[in-house]
């Protein structure tokens, strides 16, 4: 079974000498696999393959050197994000159970070699009633587990094989295109799963990535510096970040290629991000599709779409009664098919079952993922993205998609961000709909209230409007719409 491991071998192979990480300190490819051998040899010391590793590390160059040295001794990664609660963290490895974890020692280093990776055994993570404590095992096949709460709240663990993830690399090589010539800024949290785009994909094919310093994701002027210094051929962020490095004066970086994903892409935004690089892509996917499932080449602001599937996947609409839909303005439930799908959620065979499905498909009879993300299709053939399933509320007797609300909203140009809840739902006489938005400074409620009422529906008005300086993110960069409804701050 081929793994990221031999990937990145074999493009190494080519130019020992390549420089595969720029930062402080940089590597080549041939310094890269000595230290990732050298932590391969440790965790094969501490257990044998189908193992589960933990990760806890900040470094982009740390992650990397620790997901290439566990598929090279048979075991998945389980990165872990630093800034989760305590709470989250204990659920997730109560759940996920792994047989090892690898840390930075001491303080987390910006430059990281094998010896500076401390690598223990998970003793007495998850106890069950009985005391027992029986370890993740049979991985052998799987490249990394990745918990995400989706909307529920709760942690699920998503289970992504190798030959799923090599699919994927080899996909996003051709589109929106990767080449050895290439490089990326690597700054995603490892507990999103786009950062193992920013560290695999540059490796698989022979090219680099800018390890950048950390905090790097949450301060624009830092990434501001970063971007000017190393002039990475690519930059992907996700739309929330976009704002934020936007409002604070990033004016783009003009040889760039930036790529767009992980949360839906507004024209107001693309309009102030085609100026900023040398292209702009839609990226579009959900954690169970590894990574992403399609991109877009957006040329022009008012006309974002989703694009094609990337190789590996197939995509298609299916309405509520659960057929096929391709007809110019029908709307449907994304579902997705092919080599790129995750195998499920780890111990979690309802849920699997129920998110997993045999589906009716272009291509026939194939297990899809049900992605609960609504789109439409244009007069053009383009996918649209509407919204979510779980965001579609019923107000008065009508239904209303809160994502075409806050696109609405979006599309002012004086919006920066928009978010919308519906309030007392289960008191019908009481029941509204609460909208967010961070502005440049220039525009009153009265005004975003005009704005609505030219372009969506009377019932889908907000009841209340409030003007906020910031909206609250997840670790991950997203919007974080449970905090928001709770009243949390940025």
């Amino acid at each position: 079974m081929r793994t990221i491991w031999d990937a990145v071998d074999s493009a190494a192979s080519k130019d020992p000498a390549a420089v595969a990480i720029r930062g402080r300190p940089s590597y080549s490819y041939q310094g890269l696999l000595d230290r990732a051998e050298a932590l391969y040899q440790e965790i094969s010391r501490q257990s044998g393959p189908g193992g589960l590793v933990a990760l806890h590390v900040s470094s982009p160059a740390a992650a990397a050197m620790s997901v290439m040295a566990a598929s090279h001794a048979g075991c998945a990664v389980l990165p872990l994000a630093g800034e989760s609660p305590l709470l989250h963290r204990e659920r997730v490895l109560a759940d996920a159970r792994p047989t090892l974890f690898i840390h930075e020692a001491g303080a987390a280093s910006t430059s990281p070699c094998a010896s500076e990776l401390v690598v223990s055994r998970a003793a007495g993570q998850g106890q069950d009633h009985n005391g027992s404590a029986p370890h993740a095992t049979g991985m052998e096949e799987i490249a990394y587990v990745l918990y995400t709460s989706g909307s529920t709240g709760r942690p699920k663990g998503v289970v992504v094989p190798h030959d799923a993830l090599l699919e994927r690399l080899a996909g996003l090589a051709l589109t929106p295109g990767f080449s050895a010539s290439d490089s990326i800024l690597a700054m995603t949290s490892i507990s999103f799963d786009i950062s193992m785009a920013e560290l695999l994909l540059p490796l698989f094919v022979g090219g680099s990535f800018v390890a950048a310093p950390d905090g790097t994701r949450l301060d624009p002027a830092m990434f501001a510096r970063v971007v000017a210094e190393f002039a990475p051929s690519v930059v992907q962020a996700t739309p929330s970040f976009y704002r934020l490095a936007l409002a604070w004066g990033w004016r783009g970086s003009a040889h760039s290629r930036l790529w767009c994903g992980g949360e839906a892409l507004t024209s107001s935004l693309a309009a102030e991000l085609l100026p900023a690089g040398a292209q702009l892509w839609n990226l579009y996917g959900p954690t169970e599709a590894t990574i992403w499932a399609a991109a877009a080449h957006i040329e022009r602001a008012e006309d974002v779409h989703l694009g094609a599937p990337l190789p590996g996947t197939g995509m298609y609409l299916e309405d509520e009664s659960g057929r096929s839909v391709a007809a110019p303005g029908s709307r449907g439930e994304i579902m997705l098919y092919g080599t790129g799908l995750a195998r499920g959620y780890l111990n979690e065979p309802a849920l699997t079952a129920e998110r997993f499905r045999e589906g009716i498909t272009p291509a026939g009879r194939r297990l899809c993922y049900r992605t609960g993300d609504v789109a439409m299709f244009g007069q053009d053939g383009q996918l649209r993205f509407v919204g979510r399933t779980d965001s579609q509320v019923k107000l008065r007797g009508h239904r209303i998609e809160l994502g075409e609300l806050e696109s609405a909203a979006e599309s002012f140009p004086p919006v920066l961000e928009a978010a919308a809840l519906l309030r007392n739902a289960d008191q019908p006489e009481q029941a509204h709909i609460e909208m967010f938005v961070v502005t440049n400074g220039t525009v009153s409620v009265r005004d975003i209230r005009q704005w609505l009422a030219d372009r969506v529906q009377p019932a889908m008005l907000p009841g209340r409007i409030s003007i906020r300086p910031d909206l609250p993110r997840t670790t991950a960069g997203k919007l974080d719409r449970r905090r928001l409804a709770s009243g949390g701050a940025r």
